[in-house]
């Protein structure tokens, strides 16, 4: 067999290698991935602060 034959052979053995790890990461980071609180799930977890950063004070 020619080098072109097993060189696409070896490309899609990789890629089918790459596609089962890449499925590992998803299902690991979801199970590993903390549930959402019992709460209100649009609510901000800690309060949001309104300070003159940014702003301009008249002199």
């Amino acid at each position: 067999m020619s080098g072109v034959y097993w060189g696409i052979v070896v490309g899609l053995l990789a890629m089918v290698a790459i596609f089962f790890v890449c499925l590992e990461l998803v299902y690991s980071k979801a199970k590993g991935s903390p549930q959402a609180p019992s709460g209100r799930i649009d609510e901000p977890s800690e309060a949001v602060t309104q300070g003159s950063v940014g702003h301009r004070q008249a002199a």
